[in-house]
């Protein structure tokens, strides 16, 4: 009998309480010697979706808060670590549709700046429990000042403005992951085959459904500023190009196995064995999710079904390369035992009760991905002297910017500068 079943079944025996509540206090002794790594935590869309100055929000998460994390919550739940999430939703949800070439204007790369910001007032508001981090140097820093180690992910790069200096200017901004696509398609790279929430599929784009050749160039960006590619929500094919052009490790931040659950979202045994240390693979961690669509049949799913993920994972892929991502305030039910911020021990406990090793535990509560993200941090540093990619959207027609000059006599260009650009145009009017 799986331990969530004892936790959560009627009239347990004493001696049933007794061995789970040992397990849990094994599971706390653990989480206070080494951090708990969340991957992919939405509070600080909860913060903008209640409050018309989000800022003013900030200062009220250690108190109670509406959604699965506040302060208190994390606190008792022995967070080490968390990835706040930068995101802003697809057009299917709020509107703002970038049209088939993905070059209508919207408003995604100004709120993905603003959530930064948030994150960034989350950090500087509470450093008595929140300390930024980047490395895994940092969140061990952060874990042995007691406090929560914050660091920041970024979902979707339809908030990129179609732009790889866009992105560069988010890994200056401490953006440490970045997720090809959420549950839309981008100009970059193709999402998973199903619109979220529907049986509607998405239309393909690109080439094989997969990676723009503007995506190849963001993959070998990402790896030379060192931010990790995760490739949750994207579809198989961007999942196999991606894992074939980084020469980083890859991260999935919060995905399922499909072999367990078969939804898009979740990684096909095909794409696991792309993983691992031999010819031909990439090294990488699956993060796993809690939410109940991507685990199992609901109502019903609980801890144990999650942990069923992890071991699926585990053996195609080893148990070094499997990871915790909750998915709280992303998602509008939870499964049993894992209701909020406060239950890590939970997940913890049911690892332990199956037989994982303290030091096989360790890493799935946090080590395995610190070790990804240090030979991503590997990777970067050697990768230091190539120059920023030039690549830019081949559909965009804005540059080079031939009207910035301005108008009537009074140009802001220098003269030569008008004569030349009077020459391009002409040129590009002849042909």
């Amino acid at each position: 009998m799986r331990l969530v079943s004892w936790l959560f079944a009627c009239g347990l025996p004493l001696l049933v309480r007794s061995d789970a509540d040992d397990y849990l206090k094994q599971a706390t002794a653990l989480m206070e010697e080494s951090p708990l790594l969340d991957t992919h935590i939405d509070l600080p869309q909860i913060i903008r979706s209640l409050h018309r100055k989000p800022l003013d929000a900030v200062r009220l998460l250690n108190v109670t808060f509406p959604g699965h994390v506040d302060i208190p919550r994390m606190r008792e739940g022995r967070l080490g670590g968390a990835f706040w999430t930068v995101w802003a939703p697809c057009p299917d949800v709020a509107g703002g549709d970038p049209g088939e070439d993905f070059l209508a204007p919207t408003n995604h790369l100004r709120d993905a700046l603003e959530m930064v910001d948030i994150i960034q007032a989350m950090i500087a508001q509470h450093p008595e429990h929140l300390q930024y981090a980047r490395s895994s140097a940092d969140v061990w820093r952060a874990f042995r000042n007691g406090r929560i180690a914050s660091l920041i992910g970024m979902e979707g790069t339809h908030m990129l403005g179609n732009s790889l200096g866009a992105l560069r200017v988010f890994a200056q901004l401490g953006v440490r992951y970045l997720t090809l696509t959420h549950t839309c398609h981008s100009a970059f790279a193709s999402a998973t085959a199903w619109r979220a929430g529907s049986a509607e599929p998405l239309e393909t784009v690109h080439e094989g459904n997969g990676l723009s050749e503007l995506g190849v160039e963001l993959v070998k960006e990402l790896n030379r500023v060192g931010i990790l590619v995760d490739l949750s929500h994207t579809s198989t094919e961007t999942m196999r190009q991606a894992i074939n052009v980084s020469v980083a490790p890859v991260v999935w931040t919060h995905a399922g196995a499909r072999a367990v659950w078969d939804h898009p979202r979740n990684v096909p045994d095909d794409i696991l064995e792309l993983i691992g240390d031999g010819e031909g693979q990439k090294d990488g961690v699956v993060q796993s999710v809690f939410f109940p669509h991507f685990i199992g049949q609901y109502p019903g799913v609980n801890v144990s079904h999650i942990v069923d993920h992890m071991e699926h994972i585990a053996s195609k892929i080893g148990r070094s390369r499997v990871g915790i991502a909750s998915d709280f305030d992303g998602m509008y039910i939870t499964v049993d035992g894992l209701e909020d911020a406060s239950k890590y021990p939970n997940i913890v406990a049911e690892l332990l009760f199956r037989g994982w090793t303290a030091d096989e535990v360790r890493g799935a509560m946090g080590g395995n991905l610190m070790r990804i993200m240090d030979k991503v941090d590997a990777v970067s540093e050697q990768l230091k002297g190539r120059l920023p990619s030039s690549a830019i959207w081949e559909k965009r027609s804005d540059l080079p910017s031939t009207a910035w000059g301005g108008g009537g006599v009074d140009m802001y260009w220098p003269p030569e500068v008008k004569t030349a650009v009077k020459k391009m145009v002409q040129y590009h009017d002849e042909l």
